[in-house]
């Protein structure tokens, strides 16, 4: 079954998103956040104003669907020379069908066009699973950062490129 990718660009949308969030984030990170971590950082960095106040500031949200239901999402920026990869995150029952891959060549072919030189993106230092996913659609890891989720909320993370 192929995806449908929905541009978030009204209210219901931004919900539907911020309702997703919290619950791929609760399974992505419940074993390296605590639950008050997890509250602080979904509030800052998924809630509906964030959401919305990234929208304000030129990122483009999706919503990945499948068979009409959401499954995912994803948001980019252009930002200078790169694309920008801010968020991509699948339900697991979504995982594993190529869906992510789809969404990096899509973001890959838009930077292109667009004249962009990589994309890049942020990832969890301790997040192997995630890690390979990006090296093996070759992105690689240029320089450690910390990456701050919410006040008091600050993780070792990897800034990944793919030069195109």
């Amino acid at each position: 079954m192929k995806p449908e990718y929905k541009l978030v660009a009204k209210a219901k949308y931004v919900q539907i998103v911020a309702t997703l969030a919290d619950e791929i984030w609760r399974e992505c990170y419940a074993r390296r956040l605590t639950k008050k971590q997890l509250d602080a950082a979904l509030e800052a960095q998924q809630s509906v104003e964030a959401i919305s106040d990234e929208l304000d500031e030129d990122y483009n949200y999706f919503l990945v669907m499948l068979a009409g239901k959401p499954v995912g999402y994803y948001a980019w920026q252009m930002q200078g020379g790169i694309l920008f990869l801010q968020h991509l995150y699948l339900k697991p029952e979504a995982r594993g069908r190529g869906i992510g891959r789809d969404i990096l060549q899509s973001c890959e072919r838009l930077a292109r066009a667009d004249g962009k030189t990589a994309v890049a993106l942020i990832a969890h230092q301790r997040n192997l699973e995630t890690l390979g996913f990006f090296k093996g659609g070759g992105y690689r890891p240029l320089r450690p950062v910390q990456q701050n989720l919410a006040a008091g909320v600050v993780w070792d993370a990897f800034w990944m490129e793919k030069r195109l």
